[in-house]
């Protein structure tokens, strides 16, 4: 009886995520027209729009009167005042905080420098002082709705504990206990590339499948799980810390302290570091004379440079390993890749060695611009209203 019970809840959940997203795109519609396009029972799509109507997530009304006989259909829209989202990006140097309505979009949008990363006490208050000022700009319609944080370290997934943040020094530290204090509303915690997966599975470039892998190429390297309309945090927050796996035994050595880790060959100051190896190898080179940069090695290596055409062709490989990895690891209908090594200006030559992989899997890159962070913080509460999960 319990696996029964777990497998409605499943479906319950896949169902509701299916409907919402089919008013969002497609706005407005009939439940005579989701029950088509969704394949659900009329009596399916009148339970989760009855739901969708009491959480005051979609509203609806009636057609104008045209004289026809029969019923006039009803037309069911996302509620525009259903209410507010609030996401928070916490990052070693900047917090960044928004307002958004339920389609993700950014009312409101709040920056501030972080003064002292290695103090949990003192960075905990400047986040709950943020979220106060955001507050402050949410009128009492449409109310708010809670609060989403995106956080760089490790997480504990059932207490919301920081276990480690290297960068910043961090131990162990009850992080979301802290947030919540004497908040009226939802507080919600996890890593910040399972925020950005959520946030490319309702608002980017993933609302059209229910599993993708989010994959940031950045300073750091690390991958968002979402499997059947979840975040995967596994058992121990760890899912997606695709940075450290060891993919060169006799490598440079990583932050972590292991040898070889994929973050050691395709984050940004890797990448950089490579080009100044090659380099002392290629002193004529055209990159020599330039300003070494992510955006000066894909120009260069454009233009048919040596050198910068070496290095790209290793990034591109460990590139190709990464998405194998994730790819296989979890069987996922799109990955989605992001960061400045794919965002960076020219970076199309990366991308277009990527292309005719042998990896059956879509590949995309993220469209949520600069907000992405937070607008990924801020789904997290979409995505607990919509599933019910604490």
């Amino acid at each position: 009886m319990t696996s029964i019970r777990a497998d409605q809840i499943f479906l319950q959940r896949i169902n509701r995520i299916t409907v919402l997203r089919h008013i969002r795109r497609e706005e407005p519609i009939s439940r005579i027209d989701l029950s088509k396009r969704t394949g659900l029972s009329p009596s399916t799509i009148t339970n989760i729009t009855h739901y969708f109507l009491e959480k005051n997530l979609i509203s609806e009304r009636k057609s104008p009167a045209t004289g026809a006989k029969g019923r006039r259909p009803v037309w069911l829209s996302l509620n525009p005042n259903g209410g507010r989202l609030i996401g928070v990006e916490i990052r070693k140097e900047v917090l960044r905080g928004a307002v958004t309505d339920l389609s993700g979009n950014v009312l409101s949008y709040e920056e501030r420098n972080v003064e002292d990363p290695g103090d949990p006490q003192k960075l905990t208050a400047e986040v709950r002082d943020l979220i106060g000022s955001l507050r402050a700009k949410v009128k009492r319609r449409p109310k708010l709705l809670g609060v989403g944080v995106s956080f760089p370290g490790v997480l504990d997934p059932g207490t919301g504990d920081c276990l480690l943040w290297a960068d910043a020094g961090w131990g162990r530290f009850p992080l979301k206990k802290r947030l919540k204090e004497e908040m009226e509303v939802p507080v919600l915690v996890d890593k910040d590339a399972r925020a950005e997966a959520l946030g490319e599975f309702w608002f980017g470039v993933g609302q059209d499948v229910n599993d993708l892998v989010f994959m940031k190429l950045d300073g750091e390297v690390s991958a968002g799980v979402v499997s059947d309309g979840r975040p995967y945090r596994g058992r121990r927050g760890l899912a997606g810390e695709i940075g450290h796996i060891t993919v060169d035994p006799r490598g440079r050595k990583c932050r972590c302290g292991k040898v070889g880790c994929l973050e050691t060959k395709v984050s940004v100051p890797a990448v950089l570091e490579r080009a100044r190896e090659v380099l002392k190898e290629h002193p004529d080179s055209s990159l020599a004379g330039e300003k070494l940069s992510l955006s000066s090695l894909y120009r260069v290596a454009g233009e048919g440079d040596g050198a910068a055409r070496k290095v790209l062709e290793e990034l591109a490989y460990f590139v190709r390993m990464a998405l194998e990895v994730v790819a296989y690891t979890y069987d996922s209908e799109l990955v989605v890749l992001a960061g400045k090594m794919v965002e960076a200006e020219g970076a199309g030559v990366l991308l277009d060695k990527l292309e005719g992989s042998p990896i059956e899997v879509r590949i995309e890159t993220s469209k949520l611009n600069e907000h992405r962070g937070i607008v990924g913080a801020a789904s997290m509460v979409l995505h607990r209203l919509v599933v019910e999960e604490d």
